[in-house]
C-alpha cells in the first residue's frame, strides 16, 4: 500500500455514526508527520519564488499533484498498526462516506469487482470446431436453460449465460444477418476441421436463433395478461433484443436450411447417421415449438387442431437420444452477468437436470394443448369448474400456459371470442338459481319505452351485469394465479362480493315491483327469491371456503390452529348448505303444458341437478371437517400437537382479519368460538366416537360422488382432474379414520402417554386435508 500527500486540515476528531474512533496508530501518525513536513516545504518554496505575486485575491483550488518520488511505502507500518485494533474497532475519518467506501473496492477481485470479466469469457471462440455429440450436448443444455426460465429463473442465470447466445445478442441484432457469432477467425488455410466449424454455423446458429425467437414470443405473451413479475416469471432481458423484429418466416427458412444441411452431410466420417438424426430431432422440436409459440390467442378458435401433440412425440425421441450428448461446460460463463448488470454481484447459474427439463417441457405441451378445451363452450359452470381445477394442479401450470388461457378466455372483449360477458353471466345465474323468465328474457333488451316494465327490468339487469360482470370475470383470471397470490386476491375480492350482495338485494327489491313476484309462504313468513343476491351470496360463501382451504394447502395455519380453522370451514359450509336449500325451495318445475317449452324443462333439470350436487359435495366436506375438528381437539387436550401458545383473542382476530368486515356470515365471538372448538363438556371417548361417525359419513358421500358422471358434476372439461380430486379427498377420509381408530385403541389400553403425532401431507392425501399420523409406543 502506498501513502500519498494529503491535506492535514482534512483530519478531525469528529465521531462517525456507530463507529468507535481511536487514536491513530504509529503507522498512520508517521504518514501524518510526512504530510505536515511536505506542506511546510511547499509553503517555504512558494514564499521564495519571485514569480509568485502575493496578493489577497482569492485563488482557485489547484488539483493536488504528487510525483512518484514523493510516495513512500507504508504497507508494513499499516499492517502493524492494524494489528493493534480490536475486532469491531475502526479508524475512520468522518468525511469518508459510504459512497467513497464503495468506490474504493478493489478492482480485479472476483468477489468485489462486479464488472470483471473472467478469462473464460474473454478467450471463448464461438467458431471453434465442435464434434456432433458436443452440439447435441449444447442443444440439450440450452433446452434445460429454457425450461428453467419458464419455471421462474432469470435469463441471466440460464440462457444468457450461454456464450453462443451471448455472441448472437451482443451486437443487438435487428435483422437475421446481424445475428452471427462474430467475425470468422483465421484464414481458410488455418481451418483444420471444416466440418466442425460448418456444423456450428449451419446447425447450432439456426437452433440458437429459433430458441431466442421462442423466448421473444413468450416474453410478449406472459406479461400481456395478469401475471406477477418475479413471483411467476422473470421477463428482464437487460435491454437485449429477442429478435422481435425478425420475421418468423425467416427463422423457419433458416431451420429448413439446417435440416437440409444435415441431410446432405449425413454419413460423413465425423457425422454418423445416429448423431445426425439426434440433431435433426432437436431442430424439428425447436421448429414445432416456434410454430406453437408464434400462434397468438387470436389464432385459436373452436375446433382448431392442436399441434402440441407433435411436440410431445419429439420430446420422447429427444429423451432417448440424450445419452449421445457430450457436455461442453466452457460454453457457459457467469461473466455474462457482469456485463448485463455490473451493479450487482453475479449469481450462480441454474442447473436443471435434463430429466426435469424434459418433464417440464412435456408438462408445458400437455397443459397448453389441454386448455384449448375451453374454446368448446360447455356452459358457465363447466368452464368455472375447469378453471378451478386448472389452478389447483400439481405441479402448478407454467406461467406461459396460465397467461395463454386468460387470453383464450377473454378475446376481443368477448368470452372465448364469441359471446359477450352478459351471456356467460346469465348462463351461470340461470343454471344456479333458475330465476323468473322475466329477468333473463332477451326481448326485454329490445324494448325502448321507459314506461314499460320490460324496459325497467332490462335497465336494472344491465346495471347488474356491469357491476357483477367485472367481479365474475376476474374470478376466472384469479384462479390462474399461483396459489399464494390467489389467496391474497380472494381475501380482498370477498369484500367486493359482500358489497355487491347488498347492491344486488336492492336491485332484486326494485325488480320485484315489475315482475309482481308472489311470495313463498314459510313458517318464518312470506319469502321472496332474491335471485341476483342469492347468486352473489353463493359465490361469496364459496370464496370464503376457498380462502380457508388455501390456508391449509399453503401451510399457513400452525398445527394447534387446525381444530379452529376446520371448525370455521364447516361453519361456512353449513351456511352455504342452508343457502342452497333456500334456493331449492324457489326452484319450481314449470307446468307441463304447451306454453312450457322444452328449453324451460331442460333448464329446470339442470338447475335441480346442480343444486343437488352442491348439497352432496358440501355435506361430504362438512362431515370431513367436523370429524377433523373433534380429532384435533383430542390431540390438543393431550398436548400432542407440539408447542401451543396460550389462547389469545388478538391472534384470533389477526387470523380472521379477511372476514371481520363481512356482514353475513359474521365472525363468531372469540369466547363462543373457544367453547365450540374446545368442547370442554365432552369426554375424549365421545369426541373420538363423533369423529368416527362424521368421517364415515364423509366416506360414504365421496364414494357416492365418485360414481357420478362428469356431466352431473359439471366437469366435462376436466373429468380427470375432478376424479383425482375426489380420490384425494376420499383418501384423506380413510387416513383420518385410521388416526381416530388408533387413538381410541390407545386410550382403551392405557392412555396416550408416549404417543407421538406427525402430519402427513403426502401419500396421495388432499392438500387441504393432511392426515395426522399417530405413532404408538413400542
Amino acid at each position: 500500500m502506498n501513502g500519498c500527500e494529503t491535506n492535514p486540515n482534512s483530519h478531525s476528531n469528529g465521531h462517525g455514526s456507530g463507529v468507535e474512533e481511536l487514536d491513530p496508530p504509529a503507522g498512520i501518525a508517521k504518514l501524518q508527520l510526512l504530510d505536515d513536513h511536505d506542506d511546510h516545504d511547499d509553503q517555504k518554496n512558494t514564499a521564495s519564488d519571485p514569480n509568485i505575486h502575493h496578493e489577497s485575491a482569492p485563488q482557485l483550488p489547484q488539483p493536488a499533484t504528487a510525483p512518484m518520488s514523493r510516495f513512500i511505502d507504508i504497507t508494513r507500518e499499516f499492517i502493524e498498526a492494524s494489528e493493534k485494533l480490536d475486532v469491531g474497532q475502526l479508524v475512520k475519518d468522518h468525511e469518508f462516506t459510504l459512497f467513497q467506501a464503495v468506490g474504493a473496492l478493489e478492482i480485479g477481485d472476483l468477489k468485489m469487482d462486479s464488472g470483471l470479466l473472467e478469462p473464460e469469457y474473454e478467450l471463448f471462440d464461438a467458431w471453434k470446431p465442435r464434434l456432433p455429440e458436443e452440439l447435441v450436448g449444447i442443444m440439450d443444455r440450452l433446452l434445460c436453460n429454457e425450461m428453467a426460465w419458464h419455471s421462474g429463473s432469470a435469463l441471466s442465470q440460464t440462457l444468457f449465460a450461454n456464450l453462443y447466445i451471448d455472441q448472437l445478442l451482443s451486437s443487438c441484432p435487428t435483422t437475421l444477418k446481424q445475428a452471427t457469432f462474430g467475425a470468422r477467425p483465421g484464414t481458410p488455410a488455418d481451418l483444420l476441421d471444416a466440418l466442425g466449424q460448418d456444423i456450428v454455423q449451419s446447425v447450432l446458429r439456426p437452433y440458437c436463433i429459433a430458441l431466442i425467437k421462442c423466448c421473444g414470443y413468450v416474453c410478449w405473451q406472459v406479461p400481456s395478461e395478469r401475471m406477477y413479475e418475479e413471483e411467476d416469471f422473470v421477463q428482464q432481458t437487460y435491454g437485449l433484443p429477442l429478435l422481435q423484429i425478425v420475421d418468423a418466416r425467416e427463422v423457419f427458412a433458416l431451420l429448413e436450411s439446417a435440416l437440409e444441411w444435415l441431410d446432405e452431410n449425413k454419413g460423413a466420417p465425423s457425422l454418423s447417421e445416429e448423431l445426425a438424426t439426434a440433431m435433426r430431432n432437436r431442430l424439428l422440436l425447436r421448429k414445432s415449438l416456434l410454430e406453437n409459440f408464434s400462434l397468438g390467442a387470436e389464432m385459436y378458435h373452436e375446433g382448431v387442431e392442436s399441434t402440441w401433440t407433435g411436440c410431445l412425440e419429439l420430446v420422447a425421441k429427444v429423451e432417448k437420444e440424450h445419452a449421445l450428448a457430450k457436455e461442453v461446460p466452457e460454453a457457459w460463463s457467469m461473466s455474462v452477468q457482469r456485463k448485463l448488470a455490473s451493479s450487482v454481484p453475479p449469481r450462480s447459474l441454474v442447473e436443471l437436470p435434463f430429466e426435469e427439463a424434459a418433464t417440464t417441457l412435456k408438462q408445458l405441451c400437455a397443459e397448453t394443448k389441454d386448455i384449448l378445451k375451453i374454446l368448446n363452450y360447455a356452459g358457465a359452470t363447466n368452464t368455472m369448474t375447469y378453471f378451478m381445477h386448472f389452478g389447483a394442479r400439481r405441479p402448478a401450470p407454467l406461467p406461459y400456459t396460465r397467461s395463454l388461457i386468460q387470453s383464450l378466455f377473454m378475446k376481443d372483449v368477448k368470452i372465448i371470442g364469441k359471446m359477450p360477458v352478459k351471456c356467460i353471466l346469465f348462463d351461470d345465474l340461470s343454471e344456479l338459481c333458475y330465476p323468473m323468465q322475466e329477468l333473463l328474457n332477451p326481448a326485454n333488451f329490445e324494448v325502448e319505452a321507459p314506461q314499460s316494465p320490460q324496459f325497467q327490468i332490462a335497465r336494472r339487469m344491465d346495471w347488474f351485469v356491469e357491476r357483477a360482470g367485472k367481479a365474475y370475470i376476474n374470478l376466472y383470471r384469479d384462479f390462474c394465479q399461483n396459489r399464494s397470490r390467489l389467496r391474497r386476491i380472494l381475501c380482498k375480492s370477498i369484500l367486493d362480493w359482500d358489497s355487491l350482495q347488498v347492491e344486488a338485494e336492492e336491485i332484486d327489491s326494485e325488480i320485484r315491483t315489475f315482475t309482481l313476484e308472489e311470495p313463498l309462504q314459510t313458517r318464518d313468513g312470506p319469502q321472496y327469491s332474491f335471485s341476483l343476491s342469492s347468486w352473489v351470496y353463493h359465490y361469496k360463501l364459496h370464496l370464503m371456503e376457498t380462502v380457508v382451504l388455501l390456508g391449509f394447502e399453503l401451510e399457513i395455519f400452525p398445527l394447534h390452529e387446525f381444530a379452529g380453522m376446520y371448525w370455521y370451514l364447516q361453519y361456512y359450509l353449513r351456511t352455504r348448505a342452508a343457502h342452497v336449500e333456500r334456493i331449492c325451495s324457489f326452484v319450481t318445475k314449470p307446468p307441463a303444458s304447451s306454453s312450457s317449452s322444452a328449453e324451460d324443462q331442460e333448464a329446470y333439470q339442470k338447475t335441480h341437478s346442480l343444486l343437488n350436487y352442491h348439497l352432496l359435495t358440501i355435506t361430504s366436506m362438512q362431515d370431513l371437517s367436523t370429524g377433523l375438528v373433534y380429532l384435533y381437539c383430542v390431540l390438543a387436550r393431550h398436548s400432542l400437537l407440539g408447542p401451543t401458545p396460550p389462547a389469545d383473542a388478538l391472534r384470533y382476530e389477526g387470523r380472521l382479519k379477511p372476514f371481520l368486515t363481512i356482514g353475513c356470515p359474521e365472525v363468531v365471538a372469540y369466547s363462543a368460538f373457544r367453547d365450540v372448538v374446545d368442547n370442554v363438556e365432552i369426554s375424549d371417548a365421545e369426541l373420538l366416537s363423533y369423529a368416527a361417525e362424521h368421517l364415515q359419513e364423509a366416506k360414504r358421500g365421496y364414494m357416492h360422488i365418485a360414481k357420478l358422471d362428469a356431466d352431473t358434476a359439471r366437469a366435462t372439461l376436466c373429468e380427470q382432474d375432478w376424479r383425482k380430486n375426489m380420490q384425494r379427498l376420499l383418501r384423506s377420509c380413510f387416513g383420518a379414520a385410521v388416526a381416530v381408530g388408533v387413538l381410541a385403541r390407545e386410550m382403551e389400553v392405557g392412555g396416550l402417554e408416549g404417543v407421538k403425532v406427525s402430519l402427513d401431507r403426502g401419500a396421495g392425501y388432499h392438500e387441504a386435508f393432511p392426515v395426522p399420523v399417530v405413532g404408538v409406543r413400542k
